[in-house]
């Protein structure tokens, strides 16, 4: 329920469907259009804003309740005047009274709930209950008049919105004028609830309210009283603002679910999976992880720069092999030579330290099978080896066989 700090014993909430509504608070300062900057500020200071969730056909209602501080057998003035506007339509005033509080126990609780409009009067009077309905929106075409649009925008200005001004008041008297609900600019029916999408364009309204049939009930007590303060300076505002579920998470009013966030993915250690050498794969899917594979397996294979190695004896392509690297037999499955790890951190490492140590023992036992006249032209092939193993792992040197 709404309650104001400042004037405690005066509770509003908004049932629906007879339950109270869940509320949730207005993040946005209050605003108050006024010139007499003294009464805006006292306005604001004596208003407070709610959010409600509204769904199409609910019935709503609106509850007042008064209790001490506020209420009591002696309070400071004869009447608590309850002027309830929906939609910025006149609904009805409540009274609480003075003689109430003396015909019941101190502490009691004054309440009355309003669940529609009232007409007629004694036992001919009627109501009409307010539900949700939900407003349809259509683009707006070339040819749609500016005026027609002005008109809606003007007429949905005040919709999705329920006010109660609260008033002190004398005791007037018994009687007052009936309320007449205006036809037009008054509630919405079904049939115009289709309005130009600029005509509630950033607004996020989503719903009015609307009548339904009408019944009997019992019109209360009805007086025409004086408000002791004027119209200006009412004792409180309450202000209920209604939308629907989406309306309210666009709006941030409602944080919207969570869904389960997915586990990430377990890291793939296959063959297929890994990327050339010291290519993060942190951030690629397994496609990419695979299609990088692919081509650093044509590279070990000596295509990636798309040329081949012919000699005398054959017509048929060689592929360039590393120092150490055993030729295949012709027609047999070119598998690279070399194996890969991948760290902690996601980098695919082509040459472990193992492996790294198994070259330079196999180049040195290499080195000492080479008579001594070749052995410095050796020593410069090796050299070239390792220069070109520290710029670039794909490139390859083609050896000479001694």
């Amino acid at each position: 329920m709404a309650v104001l700090d400042i004037v405690d014993g005066l509770t509003a909430e908004v049932l629906i469907n007879g339950e109270p509504a869940h509320e949730y608070d207005d993040p946005d300062e209050i605003e108050v259009e006024h010139k007499n900057n003294a009464i805006r500020r006292y306005q604001i200071k004596h208003t407070v804003s709610k959010y409600i969730e509204s769904e199409s056909g609910q019935k709503f209602s609106i509850q007042m309740t008064v209790g001490r501080p506020l209420g009591h057998a002696k309070m400071a003035h004869p009447k608590l005047t309850m002027d309830i506007e929906v939609d910025g339509i006149h609904a009805w005033t409540m009274i609480c009274d003075r003689p109430w509080f003396n015909k019941h126990p101190d502490g009691a609780k004054w309440t009355d709930v309003l669940s529609g409009p009232k007409n007629g009067k004694g036992h001919g009077c009627t109501t009409r209950d307010f539900s949700f309905l939900k407003i349809q929106t259509n683009k707006c075409s070339d040819i749609t008049k500016s005026t027609v649009i002005k008109s809606e925008t003007e007429r949905m200005k005040k919709k999705g919105t329920i006010v109660i001004k609260v008033y002190n008041a004398n005791a007037g008297k018994a009687g007052g004028p009936q309320v007449t609900i205006p036809r037009k600019d008054g509630f919405l029916e079904k049939s115009e609830a289709k309005v130009s999408e600029k005509a509630v364009k950033g607004t996020a309204k989503s719903h009015a309210a609307t009548l339904g049939k009408s019944k009997k009930t019992p019109r209360g007590p009805v007086f025409c009283c004086e408000k002791k303060d004027g119209e200006d300076w009412p004792v409180a505002i309450f202000k209920f603002i209604y939308r629907d579920l989406d309306a309210l998470q666009q709006m941030h009013i409602i944080p919207r679910d969570n869904s389960p966030t997915p586990p990430p993915s377990s890291f793939p250690t296959s063959p297929a999976a890994p990327v050339a050498a010291g290519i993060p794969m942190l951030h690629m899917t397994p496609e990419q992880v695979s299609e990088m594979f692919a081509m650093w397996q044509r590279a070990q294979a000596g295509n990636a720069t798309g040329k081949s190695v012919t000699t005398n004896q054959s017509k048929e392509p060689q592929i360039k092999k590393e120092h150490g690297e055993k030729r295949p037999s012709s027609g047999a499955e070119v598998r690279p030579s070399k194996k890969f790890k991948i760290d902690e951190n996601g980098v695919v490492d082509l040459i472990s330290d193992d492996e790294e140590e198994f070259r330079d023992d196999d180049e040195e036992d290499a080195a000492a099978d080479v008579p001594g006249g070749n052995r410095n032209r050796w020593t410069r092939r090796r050299n070239v080896l390792e220069d070109s193993d520290e710029d670039d792992e794909g490139l390859f040197v083609e050896q000479e066989e001694y």
